[in-house]
């Protein structure tokens, strides 16, 4: 039961911030959305910054779990990102609400004080599938050595976060977006001119 109800507090954090910001949300809404008295939150989780940290981490971990389901050492690394990007993609589509959260926590203004958990999260993200799958790339000489792997996710990301904004806010269309072109263009570049 413990455990039920800490859960059922944190599904209600997620679906209040698919509706509005955190800072707008108070720990009365949480309370009546899970079913679960206020002193209980206080339980789990000291205070509402105690909250916004497991419900941050919360995701996160939803998002990493997701990643260690999605990656495959056997594909390739073009196949990989064809992969990751289809399913966000399709994860936008399919969680409207979660996709709201994840993004009402990265893009809030009261961030800082989280900061360092997000960072340590998108850090054993990328020793756990982003380093390994370049790497494995670079032995089958699938991109050059030593390719800046960072700017290669966080262009890929990037670009991933202002679709999810555009998707969430309804300013295009699914098919605007095609996993493999996307990675195409990661791969071979937009350059006619190619420098010897």
């Amino acid at each position: 039961m413990i455990g039920d109800n800490r859960d059922r507090l944190l599904e209600a954090g997620i679906q209040l911030l698919s509706e509005k910001t955190f800072s707008e949300i108070s720990m009365d809404q949480v309370a009546d959305r899970s079913g679960v008295s206020k002193p209980m939150i206080y339980y789990y989780f000291s205070n509402k910054e105690g909250y916004y940290r497991a419900l941050a981490e919360h995701l996160l971990k939803m998002a990493r779990e997701m990643t260690r389901r999605l990656y495959d050492p056997e594909r390739s690394l073009r196949e990989n990102l064809v992969k990751y990007v289809d399913f966000r993609i399709r994860f936008i589509e399919e969680n409207p609400g979660i996709t709201s959260a994840f993004m009402s926590i990265i893009t809030d203004p009261n961030i800082g004080m989280l900061i360092n958990e997000i960072q340590e999260e998108f850090d054993v993200m990328r020793m756990e599938f982003v380093d390994p799958m370049f790497d494995r790339a670079e032995e089958r000489g699938e991109v050059v050595p030593g390719v800046n792997r960072q700017i290669v996710m966080m262009m890929l990301n990037s670009l991933l976060v202002s679709y999810t904004v555009k998707r969430t806010n309804r300013l295009c269309d699914q098919e605007e977006l095609d996993p493999a072109e996307v990675v195409d263009i990661i791969f071979s570049g937009i350059s006619a001119i190619r420098e010897e």
